[in-house]
């Protein structure tokens, strides 16, 4: 039975299993706050800035352990991470059945635990297993986006509801994420099957050494050597780093407040909505366009557009559209380039290759978190809520569209020129599969072609012989009729 959306059994079995695991460390995420605000009586200032600084110290920390550990299998490297995570949301559900004195240390320790699960990238990494095994990355990467992005549209209302109801009894809450959380621990036991190479593994094995420390001092001088030696990666951190750097999302949601009035919760809305609805609707578009006007060509276009109206949007930012404020403009400009993250990773997979993956994932992630820090701080900085002048309304977002312009000059030197050549192999073996499954059905066509021509002559048979049986029918009584007037006579 053919599974929807084009789905394979392995896709199904691994990062679908994955997804699970990641949706509900963003729903924590989303939950924090307020679910912190109702650990504590409401005279109380909530501070959770230990435990997002726990989580953050977990995350480094278990991203340098996760991407070595993950060599070694990645099977229990996912029994790792989600039984960690389900500690974690039992810890915070545990939370709220005790004083406030045990509750916050509580709330402290499961934020640091959720950090050290290290399931985000390991999602990346098996994604990337299963495109170079099934030798379709376009597509695989295409499907994964999609999906994650109907969960994603699904699960989004609840946790809208959550903070505008303000509700303070989380106990159906925590039960809940939970239990998914226990049953995506089960069927990674049950089904998740080993995607790392066999050869590869084995070859681990020989020098198997797990533990922290051991691995984390080896995961460093690994990064140091592949940054060095890899043709690809050092020159893509960088121009990933520069793309962070142009990431003023952290000012988004106060600049929708301060300059066009909008809620807190009107504010949330606004940011999530058109990416989930874009995401679902448009997700495989860009795939799509691949397939019909060459990948080197899509991916060109899609680079120029994105970077183009990126800087463009910067200074429009303070400006409406028929009432409309320009920031939600700025999102549904984008939306058709909702898969091209998707078609950037099956590219950089096959740059990558599977024994390389692991580390470029991690050293990714600890670039984003490095960058992150620094764009938090510094647009929140350059940010002034009651600036009226457009010149300093416009001051961080016309920094982040210095580093975007910025961010061209590494594609056009370095990493594009390898990236369009990849993508004219995609093209090629694309081509040529087509051209051996016609081949293939022109055989079985062939095949067939002496059966159907017995089989469509068999009725021209069946009527000639009848006809020859009725003609010499008719014969025999003419006979008979002239022997019985020749007796009359």
């Amino acid at each position: 039975m053919a599974l929807p959306l084009g789905f394979t059994p392995l896709e199904v079995r691994t990062y679908l299993i994955l997804t699970l695991c990641w949706v509900s460390i963003v729903v924590v995420n989303l939950l924090e706050q307020p679910y912190a605000r109702s650990l504590i009586h409401c005279d109380v200032p909530v501070n959770t800035t230990e435990g997002q600084s726990l989580e953050n110290v977990g995350r480094i920390l278990i991203t340098l352990f996760v991407s070595g550990f993950a060599d070694y299998g990645r099977k229990r490297a996912a029994l790792l991470g989600q039984f960690l995570i389900t500690l974690s949301t039992a810890l915070f559900a545990i939370a709220m059945f005790l004083p406030s004195g045990l509750a916050i240390p509580t709330y402290i320790v499961a934020q640091g635990l959720q950090g050290m699960s290290g399931i985000g990238i390991l999602d990346q990494i098996v994604a990337g297993d299963v495109a170079l095994i099934l030798n379709d990355s376009v597509a695989v990467y295409s499907r994964k986006g999609i999906v994650s992005a109907m969960i994603m549209a699904l699960l989004i209302p609840i946790i809208v509801y959550v903070q505008y109801a303000e509700i303070t009894d989380f106990t159906w809450v925590w039960s809940g994420i939970v239990g998914l959380n226990s049953v995506a621990m089960a069927l990674i036991y049950l089904f998740f099957p080993e995607t790392l190479n066999k050869k590869q593994n084995d070859d681990k094995k020989e020098k198997e050494n797990l533990s922290i420390i051991g691995v984390a001092k080896d995961e460093v001088k690994t990064f140091k050597k592949i940054i060095t030696t890899h043709p690809y990666v050092g020159y893509r951190l960088g121009e990933e780093f520069l793309v962070k750097m142009a990431d003023a999302s952290a000012i988004g949601m106060p600049f929708l407040m301060a300059q066009f009035h909008f809620s807190q919760f009107d504010a949330l809305v606004y940011n999530f909505v058109p990416g989930l609805v874009g995401g679902v609707l448009l997700g495989g578009l860009v795939a799509k366009w691949c397939g019909q006007y060459g990948t080197r060509r899509v991916w060109r276009n899609s680079f120029f557009y994105h970077r183009s109206t990126s800087i463009a949007n910067a200074f429009l930012m303070p400006v409406a559209i028929f009432g409309i404020p320009y920031p939600l403009v700025a999102g549904l400009v984008h939306l058709p380039l909702a898969g091209f993250p998707a078609l950037i990773q099956a590219v950089e997979i096959r740059l990558v290759g599977q024994e390389t993956n692991a580390k470029f994932q991690a050293m990714s992630q600890l670039m984003s978190f490095f960058s992150g820090a620094i764009t938090s701080w510094l647009y929140s900085q350059i940010f002034y809520g009651e600036a009226r002048s457009y010149f300093r309304v416009v001051a961080p977002y016309a920094l982040s569209a210095f580093f975007m312009l910025l961010n061209i000059v590494p594609f056009l030197l370095k990493t594009g020129p390898m990236q369009m050549n990849e993508c004219d192999r995609l093209d090629q073996e694309a081509k040529k599969k087509w051209e051996e499954e016609q081949e293939k059905a022109a055989q079985e066509k062939k095949a067939s072609g002496p059966e159907l021509t017995e089989e469509a002559s068999s009725p021209l048979k069946t009527e000639t012989e009848t006809t020859e049986a009725s003609t010499e029918l008719e014969a025999k009584q003419e006979a008979v009729k002239t022997q019985e007037e020749k007796k009359e006579d």
